[in-house]
């Protein structure tokens, strides 16, 4: 029982420290919020474009987002127990079962699942390769919502420094696009598509 209380209120303070640094540097806006049901589960795919993706997707959403992680970062001792707090899914290109059946599990205890089908945080202004991984995870009733980050190239915590020079005193806008709920299969290479889609959408 105090283990479970000292887990709650260590995430509930980390968070609030994430929430004010990181709004202190950016501002956000979210397109689509509606397109994710309450209570339904769900498997957010989309764009991965910087090492604070966790933060931005999960900001606006009240249930709490379980991600997938490549498994060698799940590893790093630094960071690991912090991980496992977090209850985030390893998944490696050669061992995969495992982490399908996890992710299937929560899926039908109504869960939100996060997964970046490009594998890696993007090094170019353009969308990667979409691999086909998440086809393989029993849905059940969960929908896909894709989605799309934009504005976060350029800072500190994005590979691609596309945009670099800007003004340090500025904020910088980050709008996530969310689009409409997709119950049928779905192949990658046509998720691609619609995520490109939704970052023409601008506010």
């Amino acid at each position: 029982m105090k283990k479970a209380l000292f887990k709650s209120y260590f995430i509930m303070a980390a968070w609030k420290f994430f929430e004010i640094f990181f709004k202190i540097r950016y501002r956000f806006h979210y397109i689509g919020l509606e397109n994710i049901p309450k209570e339904r589960a769900v498997m957010l795919l989309g764009n991965h474009v910087s090492w604070i993706d966790w933060f931005i997707l999960q900001l606006p959403i009240k249930r709490r987002i379980n991600y997938v992680i490549d498994k060698d970062i799940y590893k790093w001792r630094l960071f690991n127990w912090a991980f496992r707090m977090a209850e985030l899914i390893p998944v490696s290109k050669k061992a995969s079962k495992d982490s399908f059946i996890e992710t299937s599990k929560r899926l039908k205890n109504g869960r939100i699942i996060a997964i970046f089908p490009e594998g890696e945080i993007s090094r170019s202004a353009n969308i990667a390769k979409f691999y086909r991984g998440y086809q393989y995870i029993d849905r059940d009733d969960a929908v896909i919502v894709p989605f799309h980050i934009d504005g976060v190239f350029g800072s500190l915590f994005a590979r691609h420094k596309g945009d670099a020079r800007r003004c340090f005193l500025k904020k910088r806008e980050i709008t996530v696009c969310f689009g409409e709920a997709i119950a049928e299969d779905i192949k990658a290479d046509q998720l691609r598509e619609r995520v490109i889609k939704l970052k023409r959408m601008k506010i």
